[in-house]
């Protein structure tokens, strides 16, 4: 992706779905064209040095009977396609979830977001009262506060986030989790109903919740980008 911005530099990077790179939009053509020869040439020698950073540009295949694991239970992946030219529709049959995509016109393509997002709604909307409950569960036991409103989003930037109104959201994706690392993340947002910022007091709070915390938060920064649909 390039973006031309007002700067006087130039700059390329790996983002977590693309490459970015960023120029003056002031510069001439021909400035341009020779930034982005160059930074082909750097994307191309990160990656080959560097093989693993290419998994998160490659497209993720779906398919009929596909099993998606979540800490609750196990869903299989049913797909069809639909008239509909722009939306898709994802529903929860006891454990089978149904994907209905618009049909695809010659080259066109789903996108990994636009598939990704509809199975993170069907999942999210069939889970949310057990995970509310766990939430809630977790509440009693240690905090005791009033909690206004729990939601699931399909968030990339963070696993959650909490408000002192109460309102909670918490990223799909931590579904994908195993149980006792998305258990840390609702302790570590509910924390948030004591503290609101990641002072000493804070984690005492997480500790008291979640004894193997520091463990648990080792796990998400070594595996958390592994976590998506």
């Amino acid at each position: 992706m390039i973006i031309e911005e007002p700067r006087i530099d130039t700059r390329v990077s790996l983002g977590k779905t693309s490459a970015y790179l960023r120029i003056p939009y002031t510069a001439p053509r021909e400035f341009k064209q020779e930034k982005l020869i160059w930074a082909k040439k750097w994307l191309l020698e990160t990656l080959t040095d560097k093989p693993e950073l290419a998994q998160r540009f490659k497209n993720k295949e779906y398919r009929t009977g596909q099993v998606i694991k979540t800490a609750f239970k196990s869903f299989i992946l049913h797909l069809s396609t639909n008239n509909a030219k722009s939306t898709g529709t994802a529903r929860v049959e006891d454990n089978n979830l149904i994907l209905s995509l618009p049909k695809l016109e010659n080259n066109d393509y789903y996108t990994r977001d636009f598939v990704n997002t509809l199975i993170s709604k069907g999942i999210s909307a069939d889970l949310l009262p057990a995970f509310t409950e766990r939430v809630h569960d977790y509440n009693r036991i240690h905090f005791k506060e009033r909690i206004n409103s729990i939601r699931l989003k399909y968030i990339h930037s963070r696993w959650g986030s909490c408000a002192n109104t109460g309102n909670i959201n918490f990223s799909t994706k931590i579904l994908l989790a195993p149980t006792n690392i998305m258990d840390h993340i609702i302790i570590h947002e509910l924390a948030h109903l004591k503290e609101m910022n990641h002072g000493p007091r804070f984690w005492k709070w997480v500790e008291k919740g979640d004894p193997d915390y520091q463990k648990h938060e080792a796990w998400l920064k070594k595996f958390g980008d592994k976590l998506d649909f």
